[in-house]
């Protein structure tokens, strides 16, 4: 592997900072290290004193770039932070998506200049056939004309049964049929549905930063999300994963980002990678580090069949890539370690005003990590709790009822143990009593619930046989406050939005297996483009959060303090 230097010649052993951007650090939250930065110089060969000694080591023996702190043993595995940055930053633009005519080629500079406010980067050019003023960029010479994006649709009538049939599970051909217009048209109109509500969202989640949140308790997930073969002379499905998370008191979606950059494409990044010779370079120390090139698709295909591992060793995720599938030609995958530290640094500025906050994560791996690293501040001021939880997703409903009974019981004999206390109090004493939990503290007790985990007895319907794992009990609470906080953990918002995308997308229903295909898959309603994918996303997450009702009659939006009222279908479609 060869040597990498800086610009002065330094041999470097970690990525630079970008943007302000380091998270090379120690990320156990109970050490003093833990947001401390590791020096950037290989000190090899230099004589150095006891006091001045570094406090971590780097090693690239083994299949990952490795950080280990010498103070408490933990390693982490090393990463770009130019990457970091350019994925949090992808996920920051819909929120600072300004107002008004602009460029509308995405990669352009003047993107983010509106006509109004930035007049000397535009030219007049004319008029469009409906008498609108046209303009051009002088950076990229795209043309656009100003006006409402509804005015020029011969059929603007038909944009809310559009929006309302394609989030009830009514595939596209179907639509076309219904509405009696041309397939063409309704993918227009899905564009122009998708822009509509970008533009919403971003107008009321622009507030959120500043608003005062009080405690937080979210949940975060990930899904799969296949896209049909777009040709037969190369019948590979596109599979790629999607982030989202969820307030678990409001049921409010906070962030929902697919494993897709549509800003460029495959070839378009493998082009890039090798015009600088990003190839030569560690993973960690490239240009490109965030995006997937053919280089790392064939390497994930060397993987022995049946593994299930990081494909490059600036990963600590596991990306599952068989011969059966294919890098999108639209669009240009992210790396997932890269795509989870950007959703969390999202929500770190989302979620500014936010007191304490606490993580509940599906048992993915690196969402622990992620999390850590992006929340640094709120770990280190004790106002921060990250729990990992399974439970078993196999249960029949026999064995739902049963768990659920058990749980009934087991609170009956906590009532009937501490009669003279809040029946909560209760459960939660029984609890710590029956688990031993009460016996241990300090840090065997931190210890034990980050590498062992613990069973909770106390379950609903959605999580049968719940387990979890605290990563930020650092021994000095009392144990009634650690219960409090395992009784919190759930995933059921989160799983609850993603049942419903399933439900309501026919695009996104997941794909059934047919027998002549072996682990091939096609699906009759599926997409055969994965911008498709991203945009009804979208969609259908400003539907879930604005306009749906839930059985108290309000929307997550109205619950999370974003909405006054249920939003209608032309509040969205017609925002200007």
């Amino acid at each position: 592997m060869p040597e990498i230097f800086s610009e002065t010649q330094k041999r470097l052993r970690l990525p630079l900072p970008f943007r302000g951007v380091n998270i090379n650090f120690c990320k156990n939250p109970h050490c003093p290290n833990f947001g401390v930065e590791a020096e950037l110089e290989d000190g090899r060969g230099r004589s150095r004193s006891d006091n001045n000694r570094s406090s971590y080591i780097v090693s690239a023996r083994h299949e990952n770039a490795v950080l280990r702190c010498t103070t408490c043993g933990v390693s982490s595995v090393v990463k770009s932070n130019k990457a970091v940055w350019e994925e949090f930053d992808r996920h920051l633009q819909a929120l600072a998506l300004p107002h008004g005519h602009r460029c509308t080629k995405e990669t352009c500079s003047n993107h983010t200049k509106p006509l109004d406010s930035h007049p000397g980067e535009y030219y007049r050019h004319g008029t469009n056939a409906s008498g609108d003023p046209r303009y051009r960029c002088r950076k990229c010479r795209t043309t656009f004309s100003a006006s409402k994006g509804h005015a020029r649709q011969q059929t603007s009538h038909e944009n809310k049964t559009v929006f309302q049939l394609l989030v009830a599970k009514v595939a596209l051909t179907r639509i076309a049929q219904v509405t009696g217009l041309n397939i063409k048209t309704v993918y227009d109109k899905i564009d122009f549905i998708h822009g509509q509500c970008v533009k919403f969202v971003a107008d009321r989640e622009r507030h959120l930063p500043s608003m005062d949140l009080g405690d937080m308790r979210i949940c975060t997930d990930m899904q799969d999300y296949m896209v049909n073969w777009p040709t037969k002379k190369m019948r590979k499905t596109i599979q790629f994963r999607g982030i989202a998370t969820s307030c678990l008191d409001t049921g409010y979606v906070l962030a929902c980002h697919p494993q897709l950059d549509l800003r460029f494409s495959t070839v378009e990044v493998q082009k890039l990678v090798d015009e600088c010779d990003d190839l030569l370079k560690r993973p960690a120390f490239r240009e490109y580090a965030r995006l997937w090139n053919f280089e790392d698709y064939a390497s994930a295909l060397q993987l022995p069949e049946g593994t299930f591992r990081p494909v490059r060793e600036d990963q600590e995720s596991p990306e599952h890539m068989t011969d059966d599938r294919q890098l999108p030609k639209q669009g240009a995958m992210v790396h997932i370690d890269y795509l989870a530290i950007g959703h969390f640094r999202y929500l770190r500025h989302l979620l500014g005003r936010a007191d304490r906050v606490t993580f509940s994560l599906d048992a993915d791996p690196g969402l622990p990590t992620a999390v850590l690293a992006s929340w640094v501040d709120k770990a280190i001021a004790k106002k921060l709790d990250v729990a990992v939880m399974t439970f078993d997703k196999s249960a029949t409903i026999d064995e739902k009822n049963d768990s659920v009974l058990k749980s009934h019981k087991l609170k009956a004999q906590a009532e009937e143990a501490y009669p003279f206390i809040h029946p909560f109090l209760a459960w939660l004493t029984y609890f710590l009593t029956i688990s031993g939990l009460d016996k241990i503290g300090g840090s065997e007790r931190s210890n034990f619930l980050r590498t062992e985990g613990i069973t909770y007895p106390y379950v609903n319907m959605s999580e049968p046989g719940k387990h979890v794992w605290f990563y930020t009990d650092d021994g000095s609470r009392m144990a009634l406050q650690i219960a409090r906080v395992l009784h919190g953990i759930s995933l059921h918002q989160v799983d609850r939005y993603f049942m419903q995308i399933r439900r309501s997308i026919a695009g996104l229903e997941r794909a059934p297996s047919y027998p002549r295909r072996a682990s091939r898959k096609w699906y009759l309603y599926g997409f055969y483009s994965p911008d498709m994918v991203e945009k009804t996303l979208v969609i259908f997450r400003t539907y879930f959060n604005f306009i749906a009702k839930g059985k108290d009659g309000k929307t997550p939006a109205m619950r999370i303090g974003l909405a006054k009222g249920p939003v209608r279908f032309e509040d969205i479609l017609y925002f200007e």
